[in-house]
C-alpha cells in the first residue's frame, strides 16, 4: 500500500508577468467591469454577471491601479481637494476659509487563515486518537466586522480658535440705489374746505433718487469709501427733478487703526491659513491613499494565503480519501481493523469541514477586497461576479542592500518624521495655530482708528424756507441754487475713533484659551512623533520576528514531510499502524497552512514597516506628482 501527500508549496500559481513602475506610469487602470484577464475567454468582459466570464487574474501592482482609479475613500479626499483650492480665493476676497476634512478611512480587516501552532502535536479539526465529533464548524452568518470600514481623524484638536480681529473686505463692493420718488396728497387733504388748503399741499410732486457707493479694504487694516448721491431732495414741484444727481453730493472716507485690525500678517492670516489648508489637505490624501494602499495589500496577500490554504486543503483531503481507499482494501483481505475505518473517515471528514471552511474565507475575501477596488461592480452588476485570483506568488518580501533596517534606528526615525504625511500635516496644523493665536492677541488690543473724509455737499435747500413753499404756487419763494454755483459747500473732517472697554474679559478669555489650544496641539505632535517612534521601534521588531516565524515553518514542514514519507515506509512494512499515519498526514497539513500564514505574516510586516517609514508609496511605485486634477501618478 502506498500513500502520498504532495506539499502545498510546491503548487503556485502559473508564473506571472511583472509590472515595473515605469511600464505602470502610462498604463490605464483596469476595471473590474472592462479589464482583460489572462487565462480567461478572449473577449469576455470581467466583473459581469455571465457565468461563462472568466476569473479576474489580478497581480499586486494591478491592484494597486484599481484602487487608486476606483476607492471611493481616495475619490472622497480628491473631492476635498476642490474644495481647499477655492478656499484660497475665497480668504483673498476677505471671506473665513472653509474648514477641511481630517477623517481617514481604514481599510476593512479581511478575512485570513485560522492560525495554527507552529510546531505542536495538534490538528485544529481532527483528533486522530477517538472518532469524536470535531469542534470547529462553519458558522450560519457572516462576520460583518470584517467588511466594516473603520475611521480615525488627523486633526489634533476638535476645538476650534476663536475668530481673533475681523479682516477687511478685499473684494471692492460697488453698492446703488435708484428709484423713483412721487408724492400725492392725502386723501383728508383733498376733502378740506378749500379755504382751508394752499395750492402745495394739493400738489403732486415727481422726483428720482440716486446713490452709489464702493467700498474696499487693503490688507494693513486701511477701507475707503467712495460715493456719490442727491442728497438734495425736494418734495414740492418746484423743487422737482427727473435728473438724477442734478445736485450732486460726492464723498470720500479712508480709515486706519492704529493697534487692533492693524497689520499685514494680521489682515491676510486667513490667506496664509487657506493655502497652508491646502498643503494639509494634500496630506491627508497621501495618508488615505497609504491606507489604502497599505489596506489593499495586506488584503491581497490574505487573499494569496487563503488560495494557497485552499490547495493545502484540497491535497489533504485528496490523501486523506487515498488513505480511506486503501484501508478498505486492506480492510477487504481481513488485514485491517474496522477501527482504522472510522479513523480514516474521520480524517476525511475532518479534511473535507476545514476546506469548505477555508474556500468561504477566501470567498469572502475576494468581496472585501472587491469592496475597496470596485465597488460600484457591487451594486450596479446583477448577479454573481467574477472571481478574483491572486497571481503573485506568495514569497519571501523583496529587500534591497542598504535601506530599511541597515540604517541606524535614530535616523530611521527622522527618516519618518520627515516622509510621514500624517506627521507633516500635523506640523502645518500648528502653523496655523500660531497664526490665529497672534490673530487673538491683536484682538484684545484696544480699537483706536485714525480717519479722514472729504464731501462736497450739493444744494441746500435754505433753511428759512417754508416748507409749504409759496401758498399760491407751491414753489419756492428763493432761488433754489445759491449764490456758489451747483456745490453749496465743502467739507473735510479728520480725527480719530476710539472703542476702549473698561473690562476686556471676552478677549482676554478667547486669547487664554488659544495660547492652551496651541500647547496642546504643539504635546499632541509631540505625542504623535513618540508614536512614530515606537512605531518604528516595533515594525523592525515585528519584520525579525515574522522572518524568523517563516523560517521556522518552512523547516517544520520539511521535517514534517520527511516524518510522513517514514511513517509511510514504516506502516507499508507493518512496523507502524494506521494511526500514525493519520497523525502524520494531519501534522503535515498543519504545517503546511502554517508555512503559508507565516509566510504572509512576513509578507505584511514588511509592507507595515514600509508604511511607518513612509516607504508605502515608493515601494508601490506610485508618484504623487500633482496634476491640475489632483490625481496621484502611479
Amino acid at each position: 500500500m502506498s500513500c502520498v501527500l504532495v506539499s502545498a508549496a510546491a503548487a503556485q500559481q502559473p508564473p506571472q508577468t511583472p509590472a515595473a513602475a515605469t511600464a505602470l506610469a502610462n498604463a490605464p487602470a483596469p476595471s473590474l467591469s472592462l479589464a482583460q484577464t489572462p487565462g480567461s475567454v478572449p473577449g469576455s468582459i470581467p466583473g459581469s454577471a455571465s457565468p461563462q466570464d472568466g476569473p479576474l487574474y489580478l497581480s499586486l501592482q494591478q491592484v494597486f491601479q484599481m484602487a487608486l482609479k476606483n476607492n471611493l475613500d481616495i475619490e472622497i479626499e480628491r473631492v476635498d481637494q476642490t474644495i481647499a483650492d477655492q478656499s484660497i480665493p475665497l480668504a483673498k476676497g476677505g471671506g473665513l476659509p472653509r474648514p477641511i476634512n481630517y477623517t481617514v478611512a481604514d481599510t476593512p480587516a479581511g478575512e485570513a487563515p485560522a492560525a495554527v501552532p507552529l510546531l505542536s502535536f495538534s490538528s485544529p479539526g481532527l483528533t486522530p486518537l477517538s472518532v469524536d465529533p470535531i469542534t470547529q464548524t462553519i458558522s450560519s452568518s457572516y462576520n460583518t466586522s470584517r467588511v466594516l470600514e473603520g475611521s480615525h481623524s488627523l486633526s489634533l484638536s476638535p476645538t476650534p480658535y476663536s475668530g481673533g480681529s475681523p479682516v477687511p473686505g478685499f473684494d471692492a463692493q460697488l453698492q446703488g440705489r435708484y428709484g423713483w420718488l412721487r408724492r400725492n396728497p392725502a386723501v383728508s387733504l383733498l376733502t378740506l374746505n378749500p379755504s382751508a388748503a394752499t395750492p402745495a399741499d394739493t400738489a403732486t410732486t415727481d422726483n428720482t433718487l440716486g446713490d452709489t457707493l464702493l467700498t474696499k479694504g487693503f490688507s494693513p487694516g486701511t477701507t475707503i469709501q467712495l460715493g456719490v448721491n442727491d442728497f438734495v431732495q425736494s418734495f414740492y414741484s418746484g423743487r422737482s427733478s427727473a435728473v438724477p444727481f442734478s445736485h450732486p453730493n460726492a464723498y470720500a472716507l479712508i480709515a486706519q487703526p492704529l493697534f487692533r485690525g492693524a497689520g499685514h500678517a494680521n489682515n491676510t492670516r486667513y490667506i496664509a491659513i487657506a493655502k497652508t489648508n491646502k498643503k494639509i489637505s494634500a496630506a491627508v490624501l497621501e495618508q488615505q491613499i497609504i491606507g489604502t494602499i497599505a489596506g489593499v495589500e495586506n488584503l491581497y496577500v490574505d487573499l494569496m494565503s487563503l488560495q494557497e490554504s485552499v490547495k493545502v486543503q484540497e491535497q489533504a483531503l485528496t490523501a486523506a480519501r487515498l488513505l480511506l481507499h486503501n484501508d478498505q482494501e486492506q480492510l477487504n483481505v481481513g488485514r485491517m481493523p474496522p477501527i482504522e475505518i472510522a479513523r480514516a473517515q474521520s480524517l476525511v471528514t475532518s479534511s473535507q469541514l476545514l476546506l469548505t471552511q477555508t474556500i468561504s474565507l477566501r470567498d469572502q475575501q475576494q468581496v472585501v477586497l472587491r469592496t475597496l477596488l470596485d465597488p460600484h461592480s457591487l451594486t450596479s452588476t446583477p448577479g454573481n461576479t467574477s472571481e478574483i485570483v491572486a497571481t503573485d506568488a506568495l514569497s519571501p518580501p523583496e529587500t534591497e542592500p542598504g535601506t530599511d533596517t541597515d540604517a541606524p534606528l535614530p535616523e530611521l526615525i527622522r527618516s519618518a518624521w520627515e516622509k510621514r504625511p500624517d506627521v507633516q500635516q500635523a506640523r502645518l496644523q500648528l502653523t496655523n495655530g500660531e497664526r490665529q493665536v497672534a490673530s487673538s492677541a491683536n484682538a484684545a488690543r484696544p480699537e483706536i482708528d485714525l480717519y479722514g473724509s472729504y464731501e462736497s455737499r450739493g444744494v441746500v435747500i435754505p433753511g428759512l424756507t417754508a416748507i409749504g413753499g409759496d401758498s399760491l404756487t407751491g414753489n419756492a419763494p428763493t432761488d433754489p441754487v445759491p449764490t456758489g454755483g451747483s456745490r453749496s459747500s465743502t467739507v473735510y473732517e479728520t480725527g480719530i475713533q476710539f472703542s476702549l472697554p473698561v473690562q476686556n474679559r471676552v478677549a482676554e478669555a478667547n486669547l487664554g484659551a488659544d495660547k492652551a489650544l496651541l500647547k496642546q496641539q504643539q504635546m499632541r505632535v509631540t505625542q504623535l512623533e513618540s508614536q512614530v517612534a515606537a512605531e518604528v521601534r516595533n515594525a523592525i521588531t515585528a519584520l525579525h520576528a515574522a522572518k524568523s516565524a517563516a523560517d521556522a515553518a518552512t523547516e517544520a514542514r520539511e521535517l514534517q514531510t520527511k516524518l510522513l514519507d517514514a511513517a509511510q515506509e514504516s506502516f507499508q512494512a507493518g512496523y507502524t499502524t494506521n494511526l500514525a499515519l493519520i497523525e502524520q498526514q494531519t501534522y503535515l497539513a498543519q504545517a503546511q497552512t502554517t508555512e503559508v500564514i507565516a509566510k504572509a505574516a512576513w509578507l505584511k510586516a514588511s509592507a507595515q514597516l514600509d508604511r511607518v517609514l513612509g516607504h508605502t508609496l515608493e515601494k508601490s511605485g506610485i508618484s504623487l506628482k500633482a496634476d491640475r486634477s489632483g490625481s496621484p501618478q502611479h
